[in-house]
């Protein structure tokens, strides 16, 4: 893998209602990596996107609900979506 690079800081509530705060990260364009920087979390999520939608490719806690998943990804698909435009 590359140099990573930042993308965006994410929000995400996770269940049970904590809400977590942090980068997402790529090196590949492929991969992305979201990483809780919320005090007291080591939460961290890899997803990766394909025609269905996006899934997870691991982290550092049991397989998280595709509702997680789904909001980090909604926020890299805006930030990918504003970039387009200002290309």
């Amino acid at each position: 893998m590359g140099v990573k690079k930042h993308l965006l800081d994410a929000e995400v509530k996770l269940p049970g209602g904590r809400i977590v705060k942090g980068p997402v990260t790529t090196s590949d364009d492929k991969t992305y990596y979201f990483k809780s920087q919320s005090g007291g979390s080591d939460f961290y999520l890899y997803l990766i996107r394909d025609d269905n939608g996006w899934y997870e490719s691991g982290g550092n806690e049991a397989e998280q609900p595709q509702e997680t998943v789904d909001q980090v990804g909604q926020q890299i698909d805006n930030y990918l979506k504003a970039q387009a435009v200002r290309g």
